[in-house]
């Protein structure tokens, strides 16, 4: 059972982010509608200078920069981002165009969820894993000739692109697709699919809410 304390707050999200932040502002968009009982409480970025920082500062949250060079190799990335996160709180991490590996931590598994804009693990041995990423994912589905992409929802492990999935959305892949036309169809479906993915998760892992 919750105690009076955590249901008087909602679960408190990290957002990572690496690039334009167009998960991370349709994330703050449905949370504003109320369609997400959940608050974004920092926001870190693997770049410095990028669009997604500027949307966390214009909605007054705390950011920070971890990039390759602040901290090298995967255990120390990881652990220096951990030390960023602790003081926040966070119940949930959520991966958004997120691009360094995390390795998981002990008191922070099944805590980070990814999403990876194709099928898997239908796609996993062509179109994930490490160096696939934005339209590299997207030309790797076209080039194999698949009639069908999407975007799939997974708990993030220490292998990329390989935790075990939580949702999944199936979009046509047409005859006359270029990468971009691709990429803007699986990215309109996630606009969906990430949100409703992580509401169902919060609502089926109480236990998680520190």
């Amino acid at each position: 059972m919750e105690s009076p304390h955590q249901s008087q707050h909602p679960w408190r999200l990290a957002v990572l982010v690496s690039g334009s932040g167009r998960s991370l502002e349709n994330l703050l968009q449905v949370i504003d509608r109320g369609e997400l009982a959940a608050e974004i409480v920092v926001v870190v970025s693997s770049v410095a200078e990028v669009r997604a920082l500027e949307i966390a500062a214009a909605a007054a949250i705390p950011t920070h920069v971890l990039t390759h060079r602040d901290a090298r190799g995967a255990e120390a990335y990881s652990a220096a981002m951990y030390e960023i996160l602790t003081p926040y709180r966070v119940d949930l991490v959520i991966m958004a165009g997120f691009l360094r590996r995390l390795l998981v931590h002990p008191g922070w598994e099944d805590r980070i969820l990814n999403i990876h804009p194709a099928l898997l693990p239908q796609a996993a041995s062509y179109a994930a894993g490490k160096g696939f990423y934005g339209d590299r994912v997207h030309a790797a589905v076209l080039e194999h000739g698949d009639t069908e992409s999407g975007a799939t929802v997974h708990v993030v492990t220490d292998v990329y692109d390989d935790g075990p999935p939580l949702a999944q959305v199936v979009v046509p892949v047409l005859a006359e697709d270029d990468v971009h036309a691709l990429a803007d169809r699986v990215f309109a479906a996630e606009r969906v699919l990430y949100p409703e993915a992580i509401r169902e998760y919060i609502a089926s892992h109480p236990e998680l809410k520190l």
